[in-house]
């Protein structure tokens, strides 16, 4: 009796049988994008806040924070845009 492989009829893009299915996979990339910058960005105000309640240096610290949370999101895009189009 010989083995058979499965068929995969799915592309990494999500191109399989069901007609909608790139279009989730496009909105869920957009989700993502989404969630890697407001996230970066709140837990770096809120790191810097905790900083700057601890050295009463009230607006540097967070705004500080906050910019260093934006350059970790932009750059978690940056790494799963190039991942996603290295699969493409």
């Amino acid at each position: 009796m010989a083995e058979h492989e499965p068929h995969n009829t799915q592309n990494s893009r999500g191109g399989g049988s069901n007609p909608y299915q790139g279009a989730l996979v496009a909105f869920s990339l957009v989700g993502q994008v989404g969630l890697m910058i407001s996230l970066g960005a709140l837990l770096g105000v809120f790191a810097g806040l905790f900083v700057d309640s601890k050295l009463h240096t009230t607006p540097i610290a967070t705004i500080i924070g906050l910019l260093l949370g934006l350059a970790a999101g932009i750059y978690g895009v940056f790494r799963l845009i190039s991942t996603f189009r290295k699969a493409g």
